[in-house]
């Protein structure tokens, strides 16, 4: 976990503020009197050179085959957006092949004026950077509270939505190493974040890789994924050559359009609950994928439609705002086993980088004495750590309370009716504890208890189903053979798929079966549903279940030796003389 949270906290922190320190400056222009004479694809960087022009002051021609350039470089010579960045004092070296001859050249751009904001305004770009923070808060927040393989691709996908444009426009304003590692990351990101996108949508709402025609297209849309992020890595490393993105944008488009095609397709096939939970994602997909189209494509049609395109891009936000109502209200993610120490690990976390590393600021900036800065930073460190030993549980526990109230409340509820069955009389009492109350409390789509009859086993009290067509269960049923081995809790997930068959033809299939010992003998066995609401029994309520079954074990069997003592004793017959 701590490796977890501090590696995403960290690289989205880092994406972040790089982005933040870039997006509020305005981009310088240059002119080099360079541009390329061919755009064919992967074709040498051949050149035309104005007349008089910096490059043909530095000795370029036109005709040159440009290489050895930088990463920095050659974004500045062809950029991807119309105009030529410049910083000050920047200078652009490399080699030009000419007359079958290498020959070295630098070259010197002549600055131009800055243009504007790269987004109108100062209130808009601070728009545009919280649209990306919401996005990083939310795939954080998902790999922090349940981290699967579904929740790593929508991180993923997070991570690369931000408005990277600034990147390559200002990111020359950087040193030459520092572009030359971010920039092929950055693309790597956009490229892989479409990519998960399509996966994602695949894998919703399952943790892992999913099965049937949906793995075939899992494995289908990594291998493909593999060509637009090699191709990004290649624009930027490979130097010598014209790497097109443009073919490489159309494929990224094709991976959206992937995923919206599955999601539609998702929903066909599903039915009746899974459908209702699916179609919260399905609709937040199908809005990202609309929103992120237009903010693509129609920004490329001219200065006027810029701003509908700007637009777009902050209507994205509504797409993880509606994956996180579908995980906390629909349960399309089921993060309530693990959110409450994870929101009290990540505050404390928080809090201790977050002060020490103040307090290393304030005594680096302002106090000249290296041993009286070291004395501070150890008093507030240790300082911090009797503060966080006193008060950790009592966080945690009004962090329980404030999530998971509800859940409490019935727990405490059922161990009550557990103390409370010593005192049963009647076996029909013992039933209803065992069905009607955790049915209510813990608000559980099904709850049945079956007893042995003619050989097998009938539903004597039910809830959820109906007592007339609840199913029987054979003598040598699978789950029966397991219970009766292993005396324990049976999760029919971890059955064959049959078992599960004549529960599902009445709507609700059973989590968990809890079997109800007399001495040696199964003597009965409860089964429990998972909740309303979709999400999965958590542990804490499996064994409250547990121990409200053994209450009832011992109930049963008190019943039945009160009937047996109660009953009258036949009187002997006399021996023959």
């Amino acid at each position: 976990m701590h490796f977890r949270a501090f590696g995403t906290i960290a690289l989205s922190l880092l994406m972040f503020c790089v982005l933040a320190s870039l997006i509020f400056r305005t981009p310088p222009t240059a002119y080099t009197g360079v541009s390329r004479a061919s755009s064919a694809p992967f074709a040498p960087n051949a050149i035309r050179v104005a007349s008089g022009s910096p490059a043909y002051r530095a000795g370029l021609r036109s005709g040159d085959i440009l290489a050895c350039l930088s990463v920095r470089d050659k974004e500045l010579l062809f950029p991807r957006f119309g105009f030529q960045a410049y910083a000050p004092q920047m200078v652009i070296r490399g080699c030009a092949f000419r007359s079958d001859k290498w020959r070295a050249f630098v070259l010197t751009p002549v600055a131009h004026a800055t243009v504007g904001l790269l987004y109108f305004s100062i209130s808009t770009t601070i728009v545009r950077l919280a649209v990306y923070l919401v996005f990083l808060l939310t795939g954080i927040a998902l790999v922090l509270a349940r981290p699967t393989l579904l929740t790593w691709l929508f991180y993923v996908y997070c991570l690369g939505s931000g408005p990277f444009y600034v990147f390559s426009t200002l990111g020359v304003l950087w040193p030459a190493w520092t572009y030359a590692i971010l920039l092929p990351f950055q693309d790597a990101i956009t490229a892989a974040g479409v990519v998960c996108l399509a996966l994602f949508a695949l894998c919703v709402p399952n943790d892992g890789v999913p099965h049937g025609w949906r793995r075939s297209a899992f494995v289908a849309v990594c291998i493909a994924g593999l060509i637009p992020i090699s191709n990004y890595i290649g624009f930027a490393l490979w130097t010598s050559a014209n790497v097109p993105r443009q073919f490489f944008e159309v494929l990224d488009e094709v991976f959206t359009a992937a995923a919206f095609v599955i999601v539609l397709a998702r929903l066909f096939e599903v039915r009746g609950e899974e459908r209702a939970r699916l179609s919260w994602v399905a609709f937040a997909l199908v809005w990202g994928v609309i929103t992120n189209d237009i903010r693509n494509n129609v920004g490329a049609l001219g200065t006027a439609s810029y701003l509908i395109s700007f637009i777009a891009a902050d209507l994205t936000v509504v797409m993880p705002l509606l994956i996180l109502y579908a995980i906390l209200k629909r349960h399309i993610i089921d993060v309530r086993f693990v959110i409450s120490r994870t929101v009290v690990y990540t505050c404390f976390t928080t809090i201790v980088v977050g002060v020490i590393g103040a307090v290393d600021w304030v005594t680096s900036a302002y106090l000249s004495q290296v041993r009286f800065a070291m004395a501070i930073d150890a008093a507030v460190t240790i300082g911090l750590a009797f503060v966080l030993h006193r008060v950790y549980q009592w966080v945690e526990s009004a962090v329980e309370f404030v999530l998971f109230r509800h859940r409490h409340e019935a727990e405490r509820y059922l161990e009550r009716v557990a103390r409370s069955l010593m005192f049963a009389e009647r076996e029909e009492a013992v039933d209803t504890a065992l069905v009607q109350d955790p049915y209510d409390k813990l608000r559980l789509n099904a709850a049945a208890v079956y007893r042995p009859c003619d050989g097998g086993y009938f539903a004597a009290c039910v809830a959820g189903w109906s007592a007339d067509t609840a199913p029987r269960f054979r003598g040598g049923d699978d789950l029966l053979r397991f219970m009766a081995a292993e005396r324990c809790k049976i999760a029919l997930g971890d059955l064959r798929a049959h078992v599960a068959e004549p529960f599902r033809l009445q709507g609700h299939v059973p989590a968990v079966a809890i079997p109800l010992f007399q001495g040696n003998r199964l003597t009965s066995f409860a089964l429990y549903g998972i909740h309303r609401d979709g999400t999965k029994l958590d542990p804490d309520e499996v064994q409250t279940l547990e121990q409200l079954c053994a209450a009832a074990a011992q109930a049963y069997t008190g019943i039945e030796l009160e009937r047996y003592q109660r009953a009258p004793i036949a009187p002997l017959n006399p021996l023959p003389t």
